[in-house]
């Protein structure tokens, strides 16, 4: 399918993740397109809460406001319609989208873990994403994918992923590990939060060098992260069909993370999927 034959055309798509708390995330997300007809709405679908979500559109004249409305779809997915002043035929925008979400992060094993999934319907030109981890907390494996760029400072972690090019369909997992807060001392040096940083590396892959293998290796280090979930999906899938939507509360995880492991679960030829409204009907293969 051409560009001309999508509502509009995505030349940018990015999505900005700043952990305030592990309870407490702030979700920035930037659409950068061009229509191909009269366009004055967009619609965004996620499984996440949504709270207090603010919008504009950013044109060559100017910022405009945009009207933000939340509603809950089937499976508890919700949808993030946005109406802004119509967009004619070859008029190109950014839609700047900022909200408060929670659920993305869990705790597995005594550390925190950061999990999401997006899939696109359409090309994009760009694909870029960033996590935001505030001071006093120490990046631990699993990370997948590798990010393209890692930065640590006094105040923050930062981790970013860039793709380009995208074709309809794709779609991009992502799961960070981090440990739990950690107290730093009444004054403390930049030293401090290079070495907290320096740990965590050392403690997800045993040392720095253990880290960049990580990266040659992360397919086999992402089954074995995976595999004690499985066996959990596994064990009720036994006593029945379960719908998708369903497992997350079942086995206390985030909606991002199920998808995950059912889509590894999937290739293995261990269950299939079957489309069920908005979410899907998990089976044991037989």
């Amino acid at each position: 399918m051409g560009a001309q034959e999508y509502d509009y055309e995505i030349n940018a798509y990015a999505v900005y993740f700043d952990v305030v708390t592990p309870d407490q995330v702030e979700e920035t997300i930037e659409i950068d397109l061009t229509s191909h007809t009269n366009l004055s709405q967009y619609v965004i679908y996620t499984d996440y809460p949504v709270e207090d979500p603010r919008a504009v559109l950013d044109l060559p004249s100017g910022v405009k406001p945009v009207n933000v409305t939340v509603k809950e779809v089937l499976g508890g997915t919700n949808a993030i319609y946005m109406y802004f002043p119509t967009l004619g035929p070859g008029e190109s925008a950014r839609i700047r989208l900022t909200f408060t979400t929670r659920g993305m992060i869990t705790e597995d094993e005594g550390k925190n873990q950061f999990t999401y999934y997006i899939r696109f319907s359409q090309p994009v030109g760009l694909f870029h994403m960033q996590l935001v981890v505030p001071k006093g907390y120490a990046v631990l494996s699993p990370i997948i994918p590798s990010p393209d760029r890692v930065e640590s400072s006094t105040s923050r972690l930062l981790l970013e992923w860039t793709r380009r090019d995208l074709r309809a369909g794709d779609e991009f997992y992502f799961i960070v590990g981090f440990s739990g807060e950690i107290t730093a001392p009444s004054q403390p040096s930049p030293l401090f939060y290079a070495g907290t940083f320096l740990a965590g590396l050392l403690i997800g892959g045993g040392s720095v060098y253990g880290y960049i293998l990580y990266r040659e290796r992360k397919h086999e280090e992402e089954k074995t992260h995976l595999r004690s979930d499985e066996e959990k999906i596994l064990a009720l899938l036994r006593e029945g069909p379960v719908l998708q939507s369903e497992l997350a509360d079942k086995l206390g995880v985030s909606k991002a993370k199920v998808s995950i492991i059912l889509r590894e679960m999937e290739g293995k030829g261990l269950i299939t999927r079957v489309k069920e409204g908005r979410t899907y009907r998990v089976f044991l293969k037989e």
